[in-house]
């Protein structure tokens, strides 16, 4: 059963029509990978979700219920959480005092500041540390651990390996594997293919703002003309 289901969205930036009736839907405990060129839409999708760009015509159904006219602060507490790109950290901050910020008062559940240092032993190293002195890896284990502080059940994540070094990457899949364990629900935009495609259970290709590719994807991984025709390689 859905977790989050997107029924044709058209989502806009004033006069330029992004999302042009795209669906999706995300289950709990499964990755679902959002895949496609550059400037398509993927990150409005993501924000069209958490409230930032609201669709102007279409339906976002989180466990079952109309979020898409709800403001983002709603929405994350409905259980919804965001992994930005470019991990947003903030620098002045230390890194207990970046994760603090992502925790809801009144909402419960199996993630606090010391299950996220068990998740990333090195932020508990590094937790009286300023943002702005940690590695890219550190920032983005930072930043999920921030999104995880409150507690949701469905995380989106918008290019996670993002200036990332290939080993940092690895620990990148490692973590999202463990968190699907969880039973989390996660949406995934990622340019990283071989990453995307390692992890997800089902993807989509998103082109000029329509969804052109639903399946498996291993699909995508086999077949040379769906990844020549919707992805450019």
């Amino acid at each position: 059963m859905s977790l989050l289901d997107v029924d044709e969205i058209h989502t806009y930036y004033e006069h330029s029509h992004i999302l042009q009736g795209v669906s999706l839907h995300a289950e709990a405990g499964r990755i679902t990978a959002i895949l496609g060129r550059n400037g398509v839409g993927k990150t409005t999708l993501i924000r069209s979700v958490i409230g930032f760009t609201p669709p102007r015509s279409g339906q976002i159904r989180f466990a079952g219920e109309p979020i898409e006219r709800l403001p983002s602060h709603k929405i994350a507490r409905r259980g919804v959480g965001l992994v930005p790109q470019g991990r947003r950290v903030f620098p002045s901050l230390t890194v207990q005092e970046n994760l603090r910020l992502g925790a809801l008062p009144g909402r419960a559940g199996r993630w606090s500041l010391e299950t996220v240092y068990e998740l990333f032993p090195r932020l508990r190293d590094r937790s009286g540390h300023y943002g702005g002195q940690l590695s890219g890896g550190e920032q983005q284990m930072a930043a999920i651990g921030r999104a995880l502080m409150a507690n949701p059940v469905l995380l989106l994540m918008d290019e996670p390996s993002e200036g990332l070094a290939p080993l940092i990457v690895r620990e990148l899949e490692r973590t999202m594997e463990r968190l699907k364990e969880t039973g989390l629900a996660i949406v995934l935009v990622e340019q990283n293919l071989p990453l995307a495609l390692t992890v997800a259970d089902a993807a989509y290709i998103i082109s000029k703002g329509r969804v052109v590719f639903d399946g498996d994807p291993n699909t995508i991984r086999t077949d040379d003309e769906v990844r020549t025709k919707h992805l450019g390689i």
